[in-house]
């Protein structure tokens, strides 16, 4: 089968790309960003084929649609997104227009196509705002954030056009991800960092938010399975049974590494419109086959054999830079 990923830069995109590889289905990536460092893609190159090419969504649609054109995927695979959800109240309009009017305008192009059959859309679990019990696909939509409202708009917008215009659709809506190749400022990594070089990460409210976390392979199994036989115009949770807070888990790589909590981490104030759970449940997927596999001590430990085999990170820029 022949895949294209849209944002394909993210470890999750790149994550994605190996198991499409390794079961023997031709991939092209298209990214706004040129190639990453070799510690976040894992490995994988052209060679295998993998093929990357660099346009821009928002900025650069006739590129983007001339390099579909030119490969006519089965499946298109959409991870593009502004996804930091604390920038998102300092750049509302550049969520909007990233999130949801480009991919507006992507969709518009893709309907004029004889070749589209199917595009896949990775959403958040944050468009349930927070939740005391598992949130189901047709839970109510409650944004907590600019990000997560860009994120419920789109996705609305896609299911009204599988509904009345027949464009086929599936969104895949998978938990807190994480694995190995992750942007260095998000918590696991950032946490590892900290314990190794004896720098200290703030940790926002204290770390009691729960979240949901859900390693790239399992992720990725996921999307696999929604893609290949979910049914158009539906929505798919992924996500394992039980949330876990921040704090447990910066606690729990900082025992890992032979450090207590104190030692790698120093309470900071709240960031605004933090949801205190995210909770998915899940069993409309588990009822096609999947569940989750990669457990969370497994993966955490997997987090540090990653960044212990790649001591570049260590002195790696960590900070994220908005860039529209």
């Amino acid at each position: 089968m022949k895949v294209a990923i849209l944002g394909a830069g993210s470890c999750f995109a790149v994550n994605l790309a190996t198991h499409l590889v390794a079961q023997g289905d031709e991939v092209l990536a298209i990214s706004r960003s040129p190639m990453r460092h070799p510690a976040f893609t894992l490995g994988l190159d052209t060679t295998l084929g993998y093929r990357y090419e660099q346009a821009h969504l928002v900025t650069q649609l006739d590129l983007t649609m001339q390099h579909l054109d030119n490969f006519r995927p089965e499946q298109i695979i959409n991870f593009a997104a502004l996804c930091e959800v604390g920038l998102s109240w300092r750049h509302p309009s550049d969520y909007y227009q990233t999130n949801v009017v480009a991919l507006v305008n992507l969709c518009d192009e893709l309907r004029k196509r004889s070749w589209f059959r199917r595009f896949v859309q990775i959403g958040s679990s944050e468009v349930y705002g927070s939740v005391t019990t598992p949130a189901k696909e047709d839970a109510p939509i409650r944004p907590s954030s600019p990000y997560a409202a860009s994120k419920a708009a789109f996705d609305m917008h896609l299911q009204a056009i599988c509904r009345h215009e027949a464009f086929n659709a599936v969104i895949a809506m998978p938990s807190n991800g994480y694995c190995e190749g992750q942007t260095l400022n998000r918590i696991m990594p950032r946490t590892i960092i900290c314990a190794l070089t004896g720098q200290k990460l703030k940790l926002q409210g204290g770390g009691m938010a729960r979240k949901s976390y859900l390693h790239g392979d399992d992720i990725s199994r996921a999307i696999i399975k929604i893609a290949c036989q979910g049914s158009g115009g539906h929505v798919y949770n992924a996500a394992p049974m039980q949330s876990t807070s921040i704090r447990e888990i910066v606690a729990t790589l900082a025992a890992m590494l032979g450090k207590h909590l104190e030692d790698v981490a120093e309470v900071t104030e709240e960031r605004t419109g933090q949801d205190a759970q995210y909770l998915l449940d899940s069993s409309k997927l588990s009822a096609l086959g999947w569940r989750p596999q990669v457990g969370l001590e497994d993966g955490l430990l997997r987090m540090i054999d990653w960044v212990k085999a790649n001591p570049a990170l260590l002195t790696m820029e960590s900070a994220y830079r908005h860039r529209q």
